[in-house]
């Protein structure tokens, strides 16, 4: 389950206390959060210091942490960290990690996209169509996360967002072939349809993939059925007979 800052730092805030907040993040970082009489006054992470810091951290929802009460440490106290305004974002972002928890199991979850949706859907704004692109049924939520140039919060937000439309499912993990394999496949296929239909060759091979949901570069064993298949709706029949009797011997 994803989790929030807000019942962590709320208390230290009301209740005025001193200490030093200790966070260890699940992506390879962690922060101490400097706090006396319920403010904090300085953030450091392990390469970012002040109101940077702060607000990179308040965006953390897998997370372990611990207040150590009374420690002071060295820190030079930053004025342009604002409390209150930290506070206020906890509140609004906590809303969002129950939704978030409700849609999402855990950051292991590999997501697939269905492309028919998602050329449909008309409520998606860019940022959203950006993130679809990271899922492609291989890689999980762990894997996408330091990838993305988001925040952790952001992806699940946005990743949230997806689901929610429909346009994202959970996908099954596919034994993808090797990239010489891959390579040498699609080289002949393009091949066989040069011959078959001219240069229309490669804009047939792309509406083949868009139409099963994948791509070039996580083809598996059991994707050339179906890619085939797709491209020959676009083929007469003599054409469609040539082309199986070429793909047969891949699959």
């Amino acid at each position: 389950m994803y989790q929030s800052l807000l019942p962590i730092i709320k208390p230290l805030i009301f209740e005025g206390k001193s200490g030093v907040l200790e966070i260890e993040y699940k992506y390879d970082d962690s922060a101490r959060l400097y706090v006396k009489e319920g403010i904090i006054e300085q953030v450091e992470t392990k390469s970012l210091r002040g109101k940077k810091a702060a607000n990179m951290c308040m965006q953390w929802v897998s997370f372990t942490a611990n207040f150590n009460e009374g420690e002071q440490g060295q820190y030079t106290l930053d004025p342009e960290i604002d409390t209150m305004s930290l506070l206020s974002f906890l509140e609004k972002s906590a809303k969002n990690i129950k939704i978030i928890n409700k849609n999402i199991p855990s950051n292991e979850i590999v997501y697939q996209v269905d492309t028919k949706k998602l050329n449909s859907i008309q409520n998606l704004n860019a940022k959203d169509l950006k993130m679809a692109l990271l899922f492609d049924g291989q890689r999980s939520l762990t894997h996408i996360i330091p990838i993305s140039g988001l925040s952790e919060l952001a992806v699940l937000t946005r990743t949230c967002r997806l689901i929610l439309a429909g346009v994202a499912q959970e996908g099954v993990v596919k034994d993808v072939l090797p990239k010489h394999e891959r390579q040498d496949f699609l080289d002949k296929l393009d091949e066989t349809l040069v011959d078959l239909v001219g240069p229309a060759a490669s804009i047939l091979i792309d509406d083949g993939f868009d139409e099963i949901g994948s791509k070039p570069d996580t083809l598996a064993k059991e994707d050339i059925g179906p890619l085939l298949s797709a491209i020959g709706e676009n083929l007469d029949d003599a054409e469609k007979t040539a082309l199986n009797a070429w793909g047969g011997k891949y699959m």
